[in-house]
């Protein structure tokens, strides 16, 4: 994920999964860019993967509606396989594993992204994330999903999944917000559009506008004063929603089932 920021706070960005944990004072010292550096440069290259064109599809288009029920209302997303075959076939099974069932947004950064991905359940986590071997090897009980290029520009209500470099599209996930999110997002190897949040003209609490609710979640979150909890990650892949607990108004997603397109 990209800096968007000239606040050190959002730095952490360019490393949405754990593997952060393990990279980040090796990729800062390699790097050796200031936070402002890193917005031009991965503006810079979104603009010329945008001049460039985006590639053709490989499969027919089919589409998949999803609805998310959450505490800052109900919206639906529509995903397409022509943009991400692999990518929507994944997003698709999460969601008949119950994987996003009291899931929380565990960090909203307004103007940029909402995140999340993170089961309710460690129990339920660990079946699609990794855990560490006795030599700190990383098992997989369901491999992550080699990359696939971007087809579609980025902008507010896009869904894609987060990781921490190539091959690395396993069950976090993203949603990108205004402005930023289509200057700097798309040119990360692990950042291609698999759909949309519907957007609609009704914008009363659990109704139409999905981005509204998007917008509702981020006000919200700056409204009680939150920081970044993009902290939170490894805590809630090790012990649930209770790492957590120190930020008790974080929206959540409730329940997220197909639904006829």
């Amino acid at each position: 994920m990209p800096i968007i920021s000239r606040t050190p706070a959002i730095a952490a960005c360019d490393f949405p999964t754990r593997d952060s944990e393990e990279s980040v004072a090796d990729s800062v010292a390699q790097r050796k860019e200031s936070i402002v550096e890193s917005v031009a440069r991965r503006d810079e290259e979104v603009r010329l993967a945008s001049l460039a064109g985006f590639p053709e599809a490989t499969v027919e288009s089919k589409e998949y509606k999803v609805q998310f029920k959450t505490t800052a209302g109900s919206f639906n997303v529509t995903l397409d396989r022509a943009l991400s075959p692999n990518g929507v076939d994944r997003f698709v099974d999460l969601v008949k594993d119950g994987h996003f069932t009291d899931m929380l947004f565990y960090r909203v950064l307004p103007g940029f992204l909402i995140q999340f991905g993170v089961a309710a359940d460690p129990a339920q986590q660990r079946k699609w994330d990794y855990t560490l071997g006795p030599d700190g090897e990383k098992i997989w009980p369901c491999q992550p999903l080699a990359d696939e290029p971007n087809r579609a520009k980025f902008r507010a209500g896009s869904i894609s999944f987060a990781g921490a470099g190539e091959n690395t599209r396993s069950c976090h996930l993203f949603i990108a917000m205004e402005p930023y999110g289509s200057r700097v997002l798309g040119a990360g190897p692990h950042e291609t559009c698999l759909g949309f949040v519907d957007a609609g003209s009704d914008r009363r609490v659990g109704y139409g506008d999905g981005l509204e609710v998007m917008d509702r979640i981020c006000r919200k979150h700056t409204h009680h004063g939150y920081p970044d909890t993009g902290k939170l990650q490894a805590g809630l892949i090790e012990y649930g929603n209770a790492a957590a607990a120190e930020y008790p108004h974080l929206d959540r997603i409730e329940s997220a089932e197909m639904i006829e397109c």
